[in-house]
């Protein structure tokens, strides 16, 4: 099966095939710097670079450009609000964002563009937008001239005799539902000089002459939420074919993922956020692995309920995960102890799970990135090989031992592709007194000496001994967990 993208703008599953070979330039709607970010302004940055993941894994070259929104509305009424500079506003909130998205460990974009860095090619593209015929200046304003564009709606389906203003200050357009690419300057907002005065962009027009100069006119994937099909990606279509009228379709698949959704109000920065949707308060409470999987065993279209009982699902959920990986992680260190005799290795029967695991995993992601069923293949996997090594006959063999490498090391690159990041959990190296009495390291080969010593004073009935031992490891935030396989450790964070 080969990959299939939902097109939003064909409304249907197309096959995937990019513009140049093996090559993706990928664009998507970064965020409006002018509050912290929420988490569902969080879901396209997760979901998208899950995107980038799997074409990366997949063989594909993945140009990812996001941008940062740092002029705009809500930006000059947040810095009147508070009486101070639009740039104090934008480089507090971006500072934040950065902080947040480092925490998230997602990102890693080829280039992260402000708008307010881009007015030379904004200028260019609105140019080119009247030299063509389908804008025009009035009074110090620029619009797009929406009734000159005969392809208008194919994005959204918004009939144009059928819209209504998009905008509040239609007085000098010549139709309400033209839109504005130059608002000219009012008395202490932000300007720039342009050729039709001092002012500053229309929202829209930003991410036009941001992706086509990061990623050039002609993009794979533009992506962003639902909630941008209209009016702002279907005005980037407009506005940025109208200025480059013989160069074909602005973007080949429009992806878009759903909304999270709060069951007693919208999630809304506008309306002011509350302390338990802001991403950085979450992140306080869960790891960014547990908020992936959270976001993830939910298909990326479908809306997405925000609740704690959710988020804990899904920490359970990870820590299932975590403890699978750590007990191959226990076998693969542990010595070969004897062979199967006859045709009793499950070696064999391993290796067929890692087969259709690898199968099953790509057929789901083929599916329009369908990580929810992936994660669902994943545990099918998980719990295949749990009941192998956790049978009571069980023997670590030299064939075995092989195939639960192999297990571990799928697992771990496939989790890789969701933004999971395991090393924490499986190469503890050096940890540091938790209480801060000692300031001591213990390495890993005095951690498993300490455990040693306290498994033979267990097996000689000193228990005194062995919580000593318990205890002191603890205290250097390790977590002791005895199992059929073994002592099993782990840092706590």
């Amino acid at each position: 099966m080969s990959l299939k993208v939902y097109n939003t703008i064909n409304r249907k599953k197309e096959e995937f095939i990019t513009i140049e070979d093996k090559k993706v330039r990928m664009y998507v709607c970064g965020p409006t710097v002018y509050n912290y970010i929420s988490i569902g302004n969080a879901r396209p940055i997760i979901v998208f670079s899950m995107v980038r993941n799997y074409l990366e894994h997949s063989g594909y070259s993945v140009d990812f450009v996001q941008n940062i929104t740092d002029i705009e509305d809500k930006i000059i009424r947040k810095a009147n609000e508070e009486g101070v500079d639009f740039n104090v506003i934008t480089e507090r909130y971006i500072k934040a964002f950065l902080e947040d998205i480092k925490r998230l460990d997602v990102g890693n974009f080829t280039a992260m563009p402000k708008a307010s860095e881009m007015m030379p090619e904004i200028i260019s593209i609105i140019s080119r937008i009247i030299e063509n015929g389908f804008g025009y200046e009035s009074s110090g304003d620029v619009y797009f001239d929406i009734a000159k564009f005969g392809r208008y709606g194919r994005l959204s389906g918004q009939r144009t005799e059928e819209m209504h203003s998009q905008e509040d200050d239609s007085f000098s357009k010549r139709s309400a539902t033209d839109f504005t690419l130059w608002k000219s300057a009012k008395p202490g907002e932000p300007f720039w000089e342009s050729p039709w005065g001092k002012g500053r962009p229309g929202w829209h027009i930003e991410c036009s002459a941001m992706s086509i100069k990061y990623l050039k006119y002609g993009l794979d994937i533009h992506g962003g939420g639902i909630d941008l099909i209209f009016p702002h990606h279907e005005n980037e279509i407009a506005q940025s074919e109208a200025a480059f009228p013989t160069e074909g379709d602005f973007v080949k698949y429009w992806m878009h993922n759903g909304m999270i959704e709060v069951k007693e109000e919208k999630m809304s920065k506008s309306k002011g956020l509350k302390s338990g949707w802001i991403l950085r308060n979450l992140l306080d409470k869960y790891s960014a692995n547990v908020i992936k999987m959270y976001m993830l065993s939910t298909h990326y279209r479908s809306p997405l309920e925000f609740s704690n009982d959710k988020l804990e699902e899904a920490k359970k959920a990870f820590e299932k995960i975590v403890n699978f990986l750590r007990n191959l992680k226990f076998l693969v260190d542990s010595p070969v102890t004897e062979e199967y005799s006859g045709s009793a290795d499950p070696s064999e029967n391993i290796y067929t799970y890692l087969k259709e695991f690898k199968l099953q995993f790509k057929s789901s992601m083929d599916d329009d990135f369908n990580s929810a069923k992936a994660i669902g293949d994943l545990f099918d996997f998980i719990r295949s090989i749990n009941a192998i090594i956790q049978s009571s006959g069980f023997i670590l063999s030299g064939p075995v031992k092989e195939s639960i490498k192999m297990s571990l090391h799928f697992a771990v690159e496939h989790g890789r592709i969701f933004g999971f990041d395991f090393k924490n959990e499986l190469d503890p190296v050096h940890l540091s007194d938790k209480a801060g009495k000692d300031t001591m390291l213990l390495n890993k080969e005095e951690i498993e000496e300490l455990i040693q010593q306290r498994n033979f004073a267990r097996k000689t009935k000193d228990f005194q001994k062995s919580d000593e031992i318990r205890d002191r490891l603890k205290s250097f935030g390790i977590t002791l967990d005895d199992r059929k396989e073994g002592t099993l450790w782990r840092k706590e964070s």
